[in-house]
């Protein structure tokens, strides 16, 4: 089994977040359905751009594949603008924990009844999967990586060993670093749900970021 396969395979029997996952609710308005652990295997390739987001959501616990929701086609639009129409055969998509990490139930805006949003991941799902991280980002092989959000941001501190404290989207959101050779650009989450996106300060950095990402993509000659 070569070293692609494997990982899968590794990343696939993967059971480390079950007891974690089992106090949690696939959708606890419907059900008292709980999750399972699920990674989202996409199949390791090599790729000049790996995107990272924070975790599976629904849609993706349900059919098996990376950014299927809202974020998903909002993050497909922002590189068709950018110059990348062919955006599987250019970005290997992650995220920073690998299993769905459950859905609660919420009260409405306007307080007219209940709704359900995504879980967070709690620190120790982060933590189990960073050695699968760590492992997709040597096999990926990126040029570019983009942190989608704040939890992927912290993420990606974490792996260096710096202080989380610091990792607030408008410090980094709009300018890039290198980090073992690769450049890295932070970005706002995509979902639609965001708030800090909505700001008016907030909007223009995000216009910056990715103004930063076309460019590094013209000179790595990712396109022209």
């Amino acid at each position: 089994m070569d070293i692609y396969k494997q990982f899968d395979e590794d990343l696939k029997n993967c059971q480390k977040c079950k007891s974690i996952l089992g106090d949690r609710y696939v959708d606890p308005l419907c059900s008292q359905v709980k999750v399972e652990p699920r990674p989202v295997i996409s199949g390791i390739k090599k790729k000049p751009i790996m995107l990272i987001g924070q975790a599976p959501g629904i849609r993706e616990y349900e059919t098996g594949k990376p950014f299927q929701g809202q974020a998903g086609q909002n993050i497909r639009a922002i590189f068709q603008n950018i110059g990348i129409s062919n955006f599987d055969e250019c970005v290997w998509s992650s995220a920073t924990v690998k299993c769905f990490p459950g859905r609660k139930k919420v009260k409405k805006s306007n307080g007219s009844g209940l709704r359900v949003e995504d879980e967070k991941p709690s620190p120790m799902m982060e933590k189990n999967c960073q050695p699968f991280l760590l492992r997709q980002i040597e096999l990926v092989e990126p040029k570019v990586i983009i942190t989608l959000g704040g939890f992927a941001l912290k993420a990606y501190l974490r792996l260096q060993g710096r202080t989380v404290s610091d990792g607030k989207l408008e410090k980094f959101v709009g300018k890039k670093e290198y980090w073992q050779g690769k450049s890295i650009i932070f970005f706002p989450h995509t979902s639609g749900t965001s708030r800090w996106s909505k700001r008016q300060i907030s909007k223009g950095l995000f216009r910056d970021a990715q103004d930063l990402l076309r460019q590094e993509l013209i000179n790595f000659e990712i396109i022209k």
